[in-house]
């Protein structure tokens, strides 16, 4: 084979796997609806909604979720929100998640909703 052929047949390959899933789903993944009602309990890292994703292989994603009640224990890099940007403001703080994680946004935090 010439050169041209063996790299077409090499981005062929490529391309199959690329689009062959990451992993196999978990039982939490595939039936836990009831797990992920329980906010205390969620599994992490797992995101509803996907910000931005570097173009690697796995990606790495950052999360755009906004919680009222703080971010997870295992988050390294959490943001603080005010509604006036200063610490001190009547209203509540939201916190985000800003850690760049790999396939941060495979799995969904909340089940999705079911539209009838």
């Amino acid at each position: 084979m010439s050169r041209p052929q063996v790299l077409l047949v090499a981005l062929a390959v490529l391309a199959v796997l690329a689009t062959l899933p990451l992993r196999k789903g978990s039982e939490e993944e595939e039936g836990g609806a009831a797990f992920a009602m329980d906010t205390n309990a969620r599994a992490w890292p797992c995101c509803d909604k996907c910000g931005l994703c570097l173009l690697m292989y796995p990606p790495q994603c950052n999360c755009m979720d906004f919680s009222e009640r703080g971010c997870h224990p295992a988050c390294r890099k959490c943001v603080r929100y005010t509604a006036d940007g200063s610490s001190i403001s009547q209203e509540p703080p939201v916190y985000r998640y800003a850690d760049l994680l790999t396939n941060f946004c495979q799995r969904r935090c909340t089940p999705a909703t079911v539209v009838a």
